[in-house]
């Protein structure tokens, strides 16, 4: 059996009828947020009280139905399989699909990683209907069961905060996968230092002096010219905002 393991539901509104196999959308945004936790169940406890904290019109039966159940699915996945992981180039969607590769360390199934276009690497949206078949098809990443172990220890690492292991591990896989390294950069540049707030709460209060605004729809869209690594949606971004005092 095939199994696609999409990185959200905007790709999934998009995914071709044409690609065979199950689809188990991602619903996470596992760089927002706590994520210690010394147990899975924990995790998601830990993450629905989050989730429904920062943002009330999520519900904890919310983010069991649409999150939770929805990943747990990938427990379910049959030995035999092939497992193709749909995941962008950005910190956003690099930190979930640690997660994953965390997850399917000893799964016996094939596994594929399946990226954008190089010219949109952030972007699987930029692709049409024959892009996407094509990237199934022609361009899928084999992941070897070492490759696994090794990147899904980027997950544990990202829990523990320990972003200098994490740059070990990106460098060792600079060649194969040169997107790594940018993403572990942007997770080191993004933690505060002393009054340093990091780089995307520092960009955002530099956006609001130079534009000489606080309208969202500015800043968010010149943050995104800015800052594409990061893959924030409006909601991260807008929290971020209000923590600064700038919405």
């Amino acid at each position: 059996m095939i199994f696609h393991i999409l990185n959200g539901d905007a790709l999934l509104a998009q995914f071709p009828d044409e690609i065979s196999g199950e689809r188990i959308v991602f619903r996470e945004c596992l760089i927002d947020g706590p994520v210690r936790a010394e147990s899975g169940k924990e995790l998601w406890e830990v993450r629905a009280e989050f989730i429904h904290l920062t943002y009330p019109e999520f519900s904890h039966p919310d983010y069991e139905k649409h999150s939770y159940q929805e990943i747990l699915k990938i427990k379910s996945i049959p030995p035999d399989s092939k497992i193709y992981c749909w995941f962008e180039e950005d910190l956003f969607c690099q930190v979930n699909l640690w997660f994953v590769f965390n997850y399917l360390k000893n799964h016996p199934a094939e596994v594929f990683l399946v990226l954008p276009y190089p010219d949109s690497p952030y972007h699987f949206s930029t692709l049409g209907k024959k892009e996407l078949i094509e990237s199934f098809k022609k361009k899928a990443h084999t992941i070897s069961a070492k490759e696994r172990e090794v990147l899904g220890d980027l997950w544990i690492h990202f829990q523990n905060e320990d972003v200098f292991e994490a740059l070990k591990i990106a460098d060792l896989f600079s060649e194969r996968f040169p997107f790594l390294k940018e993403a572990v950069e942007a997770w080191r540049d993004m933690m505060p230092i002393g009054d340093y707030p990091g780089k995307p709460k520092a960009t955002l209060l530099d956006i609001q002096k130079e534009l000489g605004t606080s309208s969202f729809p500015e800043i968010f869209s010149e943050f995104q010219r800015r800052l594409p690594i990061y893959g924030f949606g409006d909601l991260q971004l807008k929290r971020m905002g209000k923590e600064l005092g700038i919405f």
